[in-house]
């Protein structure tokens, strides 16, 4: 019983935990400030570009991040095209990986 138990309660710890998984990145202000910022990747709407172009490569735009809030709107970040790229990369493997989690899970469905 232990050892098909087990399994069962990883994924679902794993599953419960999963939207509390982040990605961390720089921002870069259309001013040229930076800072960074994380986010739940559950909690990430959309990646787009933004209206300005990056501080001292004016050939380049940056990247604007949609991030949902608890109040229902969303949250904006810019950041360079390469950092986009990262956070589109993490989460990417986020996916993978519970999709991994989820294929090989001895998953136990109940009906009534």
């Amino acid at each position: 019983m232990k050892r098909t138990l087990f399994p069962l309660i990883t994924t679902l710890a794993i599953s419960l935990y999963a939207g509390d998984f982040q990605v961390m990145f720089e921002t870069t202000s259309c001013t040229g400030e930076t800072g960074f910022a994380a986010a739940k990747v559950e909690d990430i709407y959309k990646v787009e570009n933004a209206a300005c172009t990056a501080p001292g490569n004016p050939g380049e735009k940056l990247k604007k991040i949609l991030i949902k809030n608890a109040g229902g709107s969303y949250d904006t970040f810019t950041l360079t095209a390469s950092e986009a790229k990262n956070v589109i990369g993490d989460m990417k493997a986020y996916m993978k990986a519970r999709l991994k989690n989820l294929e090989n899970a001895n998953t136990l469905i109940i009906t009534k």
